[in-house]
């Protein structure tokens, strides 16, 4: 049985994560900074919490000895427009942070990580469609730090036999994301119309990126788990929907299922500037191959449809 340590866990997309271990019999250990417990109030009886920081090299080792933790999800991160801000704090967390994450892997026998990875690894001014052979140039500390991790994951697994899995996310959307970074508005024009609220896009119509829901998301990880031996490339492209859906078209869908809310699009050149230098799609065919992955949530109107229930459903959870 799995006992997986998901750092970052009480976050957005580790409490998907730590809902979906649980639905498949595993044993949860959610290590965050700052505990969220809205977003795993459903969950809080079912999981072991530690408040820690993963600069925290004691603590983090002395809860992986605590609980046998045999397998570790790496989803704490200082995103990208905070490490910009806080170059310093940004390499305490997302270099030091994993480089303690994964050397306490090696050293306490765990078997598996699972590392989120990011778009940002390609850098800016990147093709409309990539692929994971491609070069990579990323041009921020966030996007310089998940290079990071997944060379230093794939070294660990060559050298040390550990598990390693990183996943190149482009916008994971869904219940319970907040606003921060400039592609939470394909997720904001759901939450906010779902909660009766109207939202005012800060990109152009024809905007699109590639994105993925949530519960794809906690999955493929579960999936890659479970199959961690069968590994091959080790760093995987991840979108659930092809092509991205414009963000005029999130917006032409959620009014099939929400009629009195007002979404206006008012472009803030800044968002505008960075949305344009990012890929349009992404090439998800490792996943495909090596693990058989496809997302059960490939077509934008059941995505909405299921994004709105769950927060009509559980606003005490998911409410922002």
């Amino acid at each position: 049985m799995w006992t997986v340590l998901i750092t970052g866990g009480s976050g957005f997309i580790g409490s998907h994560i730590a809902r979906a271990l649980i639905r498949v019999g595993c044993n949860v250990v959610i290590y965050d900074v700052v505990v969220n417990d809205k977003l795993i109030k459903d969950i809080r009886s079912s999981v072991a919490v530690v408040q820690g920081d993963v600069t925290d090299n004691a603590l983090l080792a002395e809860t992986v000895k605590k609980y046998g933790v045999n397998a570790i999800m790496h989803y704490a991160a200082l995103l990208s427009a905070a490490a910009e801000k806080h170059p310093h704090q940004g390499f305490k967390v997302n270099f030091e942070g994993t480089w303690n994450v994964f050397s306490i892997a090696k050293a306490l026998g765990v078997k598996a990580i699972i590392f989120a990875s990011s778009a940002a690894a390609y850098g800016l001014n990147t093709p409309e469609f990539v692929r994971e052979d491609m070069y990579t140039v990323p041009e921020t500390l966030y996007g310089i730090s998940k290079q990071y991790g997944e060379m230093l994951g794939l070294w660990l697994c060559r050298r040390y036999n550990v598990g390693f899995a990183a996943f190149r996310y482009g916008s994971v959307i869904g219940p319970g994301r907040r606003d921060g970074g400039f592609s939470a508005y394909s997720t904001l024009i759901i939450q906010k119309a779902a909660q009766g609220e109207n939202y005012v896009v800060n990109v152009p119509e024809d905007t699109c990126i590639p994105i993925v829901y949530v519960k794809d998301v906690a999955n493929l990880a579960i999936l890659a788990l479970e199959n961690i031996s069968k590994i091959k490339s080790g760093i995987y492209n991840v979108a659930g929907l092809t092509p991205s859906p414009t963000a005029r078209e999130i917006v032409d869908a959620v009014k099939r299922y929400v009629k009195n809310v007002y979404i206006e699009f008012k472009p803030d050149p800044t968002a505008v500037e960075v949305v344009k230098s990012w890929p349009k799609n992404m090439d998800c065919s490792r996943l495909r191959s090596e693990l058989n992955w496809s997302p059960s949530y490939s077509d934008l109107n059941s995505l909405i449809k299921d994004f709105i229930d769950e927060v009509r459903v559980h606003p005490e959870i998911f409410y922002v």
